[in-house]
């Protein structure tokens, strides 16, 4: 890449403020092992799913990033001081994301160890028990000493390019092993294959996707970056932008398993799994790319996984981001401590992760009833919903009751 081209990129990558960090939380091990766990099993088939999830994020966002644009409030703060009942409401929403943030960062933690062995493993020939322990230890230690003194402005620029490297090694890989463009057209009429766990991986893929944390996150942002009505079609920019490249990343990684796993009916079970089976379908340079894609993801959500305690926190008080806080830095240390066992914790670490995007799935009709009420209210003003808007946000609604419902559904299923 050249002067030219590197000067344009840094426009792009100028123009995602708030939105790196939505990309970062939004594409991590969690979307990229339930993304390729459908791809594997059912093809594109399930390409409805990304497809209105990202719409419905994109509303979402939008509706988020109004409330807090016109009043200078965070979500959770308003649900606690305007709502009947709030502050057991918002304590209860504060509550769900931080326990399934934690089941992630398990999760999280154990597939980025697990490839980074298997890497060492394929490239190296070389395999010990001591190099898991060493690699936990190690990126623990990175992201201890990064989020105990980053600033917001360091963690955007670290993001960017954790972002960057993630989205090229997912977009070049999907060119290498791209199915039936057909197929992919015919995965937009929506169905749910009658398999187990169908239900709790459509929900997964909603969760991963328009998840309540992911939300909340934005309100947070905004209001960290002394953003208001002023830098409305800023907001709009980034959220379109941001949006736009969730769904090119969780497309291409569903790509990736449905063009190789799938055709010889290999499910996807675990990530070192996946990467052992791509190897020789796809080559040893696409499957290099894989491994460091999903490294990347791994990493640039791991960063704002670990932030959503503080951060919601922060929320439910309508107090400022302040990573050198006494709470902020109890909770980054309980996230580093729970990420220091999720490499040995026995459950399968990628049916974990859709477990746990599907208990954010389940909580998300709340955040989007309450939003929708919070933007018709009279203080708004002039920017009280439109009659578009409440369309809008009442499909957004019913999509979240049916991905809580198949989360539901999918959950007593699997611990049934």
């Amino acid at each position: 890449m050249g002067k030219r081209g590197l000067k344009q990129f840094s426009k792009l990558l100028a123009l995602l403020g708030p939105g790196l960090f939505l990309i970062g939380y939004n594409i991590g091990t969690g979307s990229v092992t339930t993304m390729a766990s459908a791809g594997s099993r059912w093809g594109m088939s399930l390409t409805w799913t990304v497809v209105l999830s990202c719409l419905f994020t994109f509303i979402g966002i939008l509706a988020f990033s109004r409330y807090t644009l016109v009043t200078g409030d965070t979500i959770l703060y308003a649900i606690k001081q305007r709502f009947p009942f709030g502050k057991q409401v918002s304590l209860f929403i504060m509550a769900a994301v931080i326990v399934a943030e934690f089941v992630g960062i398990t999760g999280l933690m154990a597939i980025i160890v697990d490839l980074l062995q298997e890497w060492i493993k394929y490239t190296a020939g070389y395999y010990a028990g001591g190099i898991k322990f060493g690699l936990t230890i190690f990126i623990s230690a990175i992201l201890f000493t990064i989020l105990w003194t980053g600033s917001y402005q360091y963690l955007e620029r670290l993001l960017a390019v954790l972002v960057s490297i993630m989205g090229l090694c997912f977009v070049a890989t999907t060119f290498l092993v791209v199915p039936s463009w057909r197929e992919i057209v015919t995965g937009l009429v929506p169905r749910v294959p009658k398999e187990p766990n169908a239900a709790l991986i459509v929900a997964g893929m909603a969760g991963t996707t328009f998840g309540s944390a992911i939300l909340y996150c934005r309100s947070i942002i905004i209001k960290a970056k002394g953003w208001r009505l002023g830098q409305g079609k800023q907001a709009l920019t980034d959220t379109v932008i941001s949006v736009f490249m969730m769904f090119i990343l969780s497309i291409a990684v569903m790509i990736c398993a449905a063009g190789t796993l799938y055709v010889i009916n290999k499910p996807v079970e675990d990530a070192v799994d996946m990467i052992r089976t791509l190897e020789p379908l796809a080559g040893g340079f696409a499957n290099s790319l894989f491994i460091i894609g999903i490294v990347g993801a791994g990493l640039s959500s791991l960063i704002p996984t670990i932030l959503i305690a503080p951060w919601v926190i922060s929320d439910y008080t309508n107090s400022g981001i302040n990573p050198a806080s006494g709470i902020s830095r109890l909770f980054v240390s309980i996230g580093i401590l729970i990420g220091l066992v999720g490499p040995y914790i026995k459950t399968k670490p990628v049916f974990l992760m859709i477990i746990t995007m599907a208990l954010l799935a389940v909580i998300l009709p709340l955040s989007t009833i309450a939003i929708t009420i919070l933007l018709n209210q009279k203080y708004m003003g002039e920017y009280k919903n439109s009659a578009l808007m409440n369309f809008a946000c009442i499909g957004a609604i019913v999509f979240s009751i049916i991905m809580s419902y198949y989360g539901v559904i999918g959950l007593l299923d699997y611990f049934g």
